[in-house]
């Protein structure tokens, strides 16, 4: 990956494609290397379909740097901003799952100037009581530890990505889906870039002033839920849609919030469906 200097941050990133469909940037959820959207089939799907895709390693993820914690949302869609300048891109569409779908609810909101049209992909809407609760105990361990145990957060990952069913019928999956959830934790994310990751989503969950925002939204933006989503229930993605002037939904059944990598096709179908429309 390239890297440049933004704000004082080295970010890395990744363009690719031929863009004359025009550009989209993936923004990735908590310490999600941008190679995920590559498992996902994403980035290929987008580039065949005419896209330049622009991917890129948040602050906290390597290789780029990890300031020290906290970060917010807006010091994300700050870096993304910047980096967007770098690359002297000025209109794109944008794409973010979890994390990722916060930034590109405050970039839509915001810059409008650079975003015309955005994707949340398990993201949006009044967050759950399982958030809110992943929140207070987050914030309780940071507080008394001063870091978040890697173990504590590969259950969280475990028990929230997978559907129901799978969590209690399928024991070969779920083993599998523990080992790699932990096979690279300490060499994506450093103990500050969990912490910050985690600062960041806590504040904006708990602060809730952009649920009373979303009518600012003027670009299109598609919200995308998993079934199974403990997170952002499709209820309240769906409430969230219309809300927003130019929202619209869509449920992706029998997933749970790491739907982006147990249906990954559905996914790009909704994707692609969208930024085509859009």
């Amino acid at each position: 990956m390239e890297s440049a200097e933004i704000g004082g941050v080295r970010l890395a990133y990744d363009v690719r494609g031929s863009g004359r469909n025009g550009t989209v940037v993936l923004a990735g959820g908590s310490g999600m290397p941008p190679f995920v959207w590559d498992l996902c089939g994403v980035n290929e799907a987008l580039v065949a379909a005419g896209y330049q895709v622009v991917t890129y390693s948040a602050r906290g993820v390597a290789p780029s740097a990890a300031p020290p914690p906290p970060y917010t949302i807006a010091d994300l869609a700050d870096d993304l901003a910047g980096l967007l300048a770098h690359l002297g891109i000025a209109d794109c569409q944008l794409v973010g799952y979890s994390l990722g779908g916060f930034v590109a609810e405050l970039m839509a909101r915001r810059r409008p100037d650079l975003i015309r049209a955005a994707i949340l992909l398990g993201s949006a809407g009044q967050p759950g009581p399982v958030a809110l609760a992943r929140c207070d105990a987050e914030a309780e361990m940071v507080a008394a530890l001063g870091y978040l145990p890697g173990p504590f957060m590969r259950f969280i990952e475990l028990m929230t990505s997978l559907p129901p069913s799978v969590l209690r019928d399928d024991a070969a999956l779920v083993a599998t889906w523990w080992e790699l959830l932990g096979a690279h934790e300490d060499s994506w994310t450093s103990p500050d870039g969990v912490v910050g990751h985690s600062a960041a989503a806590v504040q904006w969950l708990k602060d809730g002033d952009h649920l009373a925002r979303w009518a600012e939204i003027t670009v299109p933006v598609l919200i995308a839920c998993f079934e199974h989503d403990l997170f952002f229930p499709p209820a309240a993605g769906r409430a969230a849609a219309a809300a927003i002037p130019n929202g619209q939904f869509i449920e992706i059944p029998e997933a749970a919030h790491g739907g982006l990598l147990t249906h990954p096709m559905q996914c790009v179908d909704a994707i692609i469906h969208f930024l085509k429309a859009a």
